[in-house]
């Protein structure tokens, strides 16, 4: 897997059939994965967005699926992925200047529904980013 490989993120797109919501952000995040040498953090952090995205689905189709019992349960450990999912991307630009640290701050970490919706899409194309990693190890 080559991260600083300029069509990295085209080839995610190109394999997913969808655009990256957050293409930008998910660049400035590979640059630092990749000057820091975090790409085993950026793996475990494609899995949680992964995890999570999956557990945001099941919430959203609850009702109409009669093996979920306990929705309660699900929101809960939704919630947990969530913190560690944003514990994960902190870990990562933590190193990073304090521009871009104020930016993802801004952006993503502030309670505020907009910045819910942005960590959604975030994590959304993190799942994508995990999907295509997956797909370029089965190749090798």
């Amino acid at each position: 897997m080559n991260l600083d490989d300029k069509n990295f993120l085209k080839g995610v797109e190109d394999y997913t059939g969808s655009l990256l919501l957050r293409k930008d952000d998910i660049h400035r995040l590979i640059e630092v994965v990749v000057v820091e040498d975090k790409e085993e953090e950026f793996e475990q952090l494609t899995f949680t967005a992964k995890y999570v995205c999956g557990m945001m689905r099941v919430v959203k189709n609850a009702p109409s699926i009669p093996e979920v019992s306990s929705i309660d349960q699900i929101k809960s450990d939704l919630n947990e992925n969530m913190k560690k999912g944003i514990e994960q991307l902190k870990e990562i630009i933590a190193s990073s200047n304090g521009n871009e640290k104020d930016y993802f701050e801004k952006t993503y970490f502030s309670l505020t529904t907009q910045n819910f919706n942005n960590l959604t899409q975030l994590f959304s194309d993190l799942e994508s980013v995990k999907k295509y990693i997956n797909y370029l190890k089965r190749l090798s």
